[in-house]
Protein backbone atom coordinates (compact mmCIF):
# COMPACT_ATOMS: atom_id res chain seq x y z
CA UNK A 1 0.00 0.00 0.00
CA UNK A 2 1.43 3.53 -0.91
CA UNK A 3 2.48 5.59 2.11
CA UNK A 4 0.24 8.43 1.14
CA UNK A 5 -2.93 6.13 1.02
CA UNK A 6 -5.27 6.07 4.03
CA UNK A 7 -6.68 3.19 5.31
CA UNK A 8 -10.40 3.86 5.61
CA UNK A 9 -12.17 3.91 8.88
CA UNK A 10 -14.46 1.68 10.28
CA UNK A 11 -18.10 2.73 9.93
CA UNK A 12 -19.65 3.76 13.23
CA UNK A 13 -23.40 2.13 13.76
CA UNK A 14 -26.06 4.35 14.14
CA UNK A 15 -27.11 4.68 18.00
CA UNK A 16 -30.96 4.44 17.96
CA UNK A 17 -31.22 4.50 21.61
CA UNK A 18 -31.38 7.25 24.09
CA UNK A 19 -27.88 6.35 26.22
CA UNK A 20 -30.12 7.77 29.58
CA UNK A 21 -33.12 5.31 29.54
CA UNK A 22 -33.10 3.12 26.50
CA UNK A 23 -35.86 4.75 24.57
CA UNK A 24 -35.25 3.77 20.71
CA UNK A 25 -37.58 5.60 18.52
CA UNK A 26 -35.22 8.06 17.24
CA UNK A 27 -31.49 7.83 15.95
CA UNK A 28 -29.40 10.10 19.29
CA UNK A 29 -25.69 9.32 17.56
CA UNK A 30 -24.65 8.82 13.73
CA UNK A 31 -21.34 8.53 12.35
CA UNK A 32 -20.30 8.91 16.01
CA UNK A 33 -21.61 12.62 15.91
CA UNK A 34 -24.52 13.49 18.16
CA UNK A 35 -28.33 14.36 16.13
CA UNK A 36 -29.33 16.65 18.58
CA UNK A 37 -32.48 14.71 18.78
CA UNK A 38 -34.48 15.41 22.24
CA UNK A 39 -35.59 12.00 23.73
CA UNK A 40 -39.36 11.48 23.71
CA UNK A 41 -38.98 9.86 27.25
CA UNK A 42 -36.42 11.43 29.58
CA UNK A 43 -35.89 14.71 27.78
CA UNK A 44 -32.10 14.35 27.48
CA UNK A 45 -30.37 16.12 23.88
CA UNK A 46 -28.06 13.85 22.67
CA UNK A 47 -24.62 15.55 22.21
CA UNK A 48 -25.43 17.41 25.55
CA UNK A 49 -26.18 15.55 28.55
CA UNK A 50 -24.23 12.01 27.14
CA UNK A 51 -21.31 14.31 25.78
CA UNK A 52 -18.00 12.69 26.64
CA UNK A 53 -19.60 9.16 28.19
CA UNK A 54 -17.57 6.15 27.20
CA UNK A 55 -18.76 2.77 27.50
CA UNK A 56 -17.38 -0.40 28.62
CA UNK A 57 -16.01 1.63 32.24
CA UNK A 58 -17.69 3.22 35.44
CA UNK A 59 -15.76 6.69 34.55
CA UNK A 60 -17.42 6.84 31.30
CA UNK A 61 -20.49 5.90 32.18
CA UNK A 62 -21.38 7.54 35.78
CA UNK A 63 -22.75 10.59 34.16
CA UNK A 64 -25.34 8.68 32.00
CA UNK A 65 -26.24 6.73 35.68
CA UNK A 66 -26.55 10.13 37.57
CA UNK A 67 -29.07 12.09 35.19
CA UNK A 68 -30.86 8.43 34.91
CA UNK A 69 -31.12 8.75 38.72
CA UNK A 70 -32.71 11.94 38.86
CA UNK A 71 -34.82 11.26 36.31
CA UNK A 72 -36.18 8.24 37.63
CA UNK A 73 -36.31 9.56 41.09
CA UNK A 74 -38.62 12.31 39.89
CA UNK A 75 -41.45 9.76 38.63
CA UNK A 76 -39.69 9.03 35.38
CA UNK A 77 -41.70 11.62 33.76
CA UNK A 78 -42.26 11.60 29.51
CA UNK A 79 -41.21 14.93 28.05
CA UNK A 80 -43.68 13.72 25.36
CA UNK A 81 -46.20 12.61 27.06
CA UNK A 82 -48.19 11.18 23.75
CA UNK A 83 -45.31 8.97 22.35
CA UNK A 84 -45.73 7.04 25.86
CA UNK A 85 -46.85 3.18 24.77
CA UNK A 86 -49.87 2.45 26.83
CA UNK A 87 -48.24 -0.79 28.32
CA UNK A 88 -44.76 1.25 28.63
CA UNK A 89 -42.20 -0.55 31.14
CA UNK A 90 -39.50 1.39 32.17
CA UNK A 91 -36.89 -1.59 33.43
CA UNK A 92 -37.59 -3.06 29.71
CA UNK A 93 -36.97 0.04 28.16
CA UNK A 94 -33.83 0.42 29.75
CA UNK A 95 -32.61 -2.86 28.67
CA UNK A 96 -32.73 -1.81 25.42
CA UNK A 97 -29.72 0.23 26.63
CA UNK A 98 -26.47 -1.83 25.54
CA UNK A 99 -24.72 -3.63 28.58
CA UNK A 100 -21.42 -1.07 28.10
CA UNK A 101 -23.56 1.90 28.18
CA UNK A 102 -25.29 0.88 31.62
CA UNK A 103 -23.27 -2.17 33.88
CA UNK A 104 -19.74 -1.68 33.95
CA UNK A 105 -19.15 -1.59 37.96
CA UNK A 106 -18.22 0.99 40.45
CA UNK A 107 -14.74 0.72 42.02
CA UNK A 108 -14.64 -0.56 45.12
CA UNK A 109 -15.63 1.18 47.90
CA UNK A 110 -12.85 2.80 50.47
CA UNK A 111 -14.95 1.90 53.42
CA UNK A 112 -12.81 3.86 56.15
CA UNK A 113 -12.77 7.50 53.59
CA UNK A 114 -16.94 6.98 53.45
CA UNK A 115 -16.79 6.68 57.57
CA UNK A 116 -14.43 9.75 57.47
CA UNK A 117 -16.64 11.88 54.90
CA UNK A 118 -19.84 11.42 57.26
CA UNK A 119 -19.19 14.31 59.04
CA UNK A 120 -19.75 16.44 56.04
CA UNK A 121 -22.99 14.71 55.29
CA UNK A 122 -26.51 15.15 56.51
CA UNK A 123 -29.67 13.68 58.00
CA UNK A 124 -32.56 15.01 58.48
CA UNK A 125 -33.08 12.70 61.71
CA UNK A 126 -34.27 8.47 61.75
CA UNK A 127 -35.13 7.75 58.24
CA UNK A 128 -36.65 4.90 57.54
CA UNK A 129 -36.69 5.29 53.35
CA UNK A 130 -33.51 4.21 51.57
CA UNK A 131 -31.96 7.33 49.78
CA UNK A 132 -31.26 5.16 46.67
CA UNK A 133 -34.46 3.22 45.93
CA UNK A 134 -37.42 4.64 48.04
CA UNK A 135 -37.44 0.97 50.04
CA UNK A 136 -40.08 1.53 53.36
CA UNK A 137 -39.30 0.01 56.67
CA UNK A 138 -35.84 -0.43 58.42
CA UNK A 139 -33.98 2.71 60.17
CA UNK A 140 -31.48 3.10 57.73
CA UNK A 141 -30.57 6.28 60.00
CA UNK A 142 -31.36 6.97 63.69
CA UNK A 143 -31.36 10.54 65.04
CA UNK A 144 -28.70 11.24 62.76
CA UNK A 145 -26.78 8.25 62.65
CA UNK A 146 -25.95 5.50 59.91
CA UNK A 147 -26.98 2.32 61.27
CA UNK A 148 -24.96 0.63 58.67
CA UNK A 149 -28.74 -1.41 57.33
CA UNK A 150 -28.11 -2.93 53.54
CA UNK A 151 -31.19 -2.59 51.69
CA UNK A 152 -32.54 -6.12 50.81
CA UNK A 153 -33.85 -3.96 47.66
CA UNK A 154 -30.72 -1.86 46.04
CA UNK A 155 -27.99 -3.67 47.79
CA UNK A 156 -26.72 -0.18 49.29
CA UNK A 157 -25.56 0.56 52.35
CA UNK A 158 -26.58 3.32 54.79
CA UNK A 159 -23.43 5.73 56.00
CA UNK A 160 -21.39 3.72 53.28
CA UNK A 161 -23.71 4.33 50.02
CA UNK A 162 -25.99 7.38 50.72
CA UNK A 163 -24.01 10.25 51.58
CA UNK A 164 -24.98 13.24 51.28
CA UNK A 165 -26.63 16.50 52.09
CA UNK A 166 -30.54 17.18 51.96
CA UNK A 167 -31.23 18.98 49.31
CA UNK A 168 -27.69 19.72 47.97
CA UNK A 169 -27.56 18.59 44.50
CA UNK A 170 -23.58 18.64 44.16
CA UNK A 171 -22.84 16.02 47.07
CA UNK A 172 -26.33 14.13 46.46
CA UNK A 173 -24.59 13.26 42.79
CA UNK A 174 -23.32 9.75 44.56
CA UNK A 175 -26.81 9.33 45.57
CA UNK A 176 -28.38 9.55 42.25
CA UNK A 177 -25.81 7.56 40.16
CA UNK A 178 -25.85 4.75 42.23
CA UNK A 179 -29.52 4.96 41.97
CA UNK A 180 -29.29 4.72 37.96
CA UNK A 181 -26.56 2.28 37.96
CA UNK A 182 -29.37 -0.06 39.80
CA UNK A 183 -32.01 0.78 37.57
CA UNK A 184 -29.61 0.50 34.44
CA UNK A 185 -28.81 -2.86 36.26
CA UNK A 186 -32.85 -3.80 36.24
CA UNK A 187 -33.41 -2.80 39.44
CA UNK A 188 -32.62 -6.13 41.15
CA UNK A 189 -33.13 -7.22 44.60
CA UNK A 190 -29.78 -8.01 46.88
CA UNK A 191 -32.08 -10.35 48.62
CA UNK A 192 -34.88 -11.85 46.34
CA UNK A 193 -37.11 -13.20 49.24
CA UNK A 194 -38.09 -10.11 50.38
CA UNK A 195 -39.59 -8.53 47.29
CA UNK A 196 -43.70 -7.90 47.52
CA UNK A 197 -45.03 -10.24 44.87
CA UNK A 198 -46.96 -6.81 43.19
CA UNK A 199 -43.95 -5.00 43.65
CA UNK A 200 -43.55 -1.52 41.71
CA UNK A 201 -40.14 0.03 40.71
CA UNK A 202 -41.84 3.15 40.62
CA UNK A 203 -44.05 3.48 43.11
CA UNK A 204 -41.19 2.65 45.31
CA UNK A 205 -38.87 4.80 44.01
CA UNK A 206 -41.80 7.58 44.74
CA UNK A 207 -41.37 7.07 48.49
CA UNK A 208 -38.09 8.56 48.69
CA UNK A 209 -38.12 11.97 50.07
CA UNK A 210 -37.86 15.00 47.90
CA UNK A 211 -34.59 16.45 49.78
CA UNK A 212 -32.81 13.01 48.87
CA UNK A 213 -34.00 12.93 45.20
Amino acid sequence: MPDNETIPSAPVPPEEFCRMCGWNDDTFWEDGWPTSAICDCCGSESGIGDMGAEPGSWDGVRGLHDFRGWWIGHGAQWWCPRSKPRDWDVLQQVMNIPAPWRTPPPPPVDREQRVLERAASGSPGTETVCRICGLAGPSFWRDGVPTETVCPSCGSESGIDDLGRPGDWETMRAIRTRRGYWVGLGAPWTDPSARPASWDVLEQLGAIPPVWR
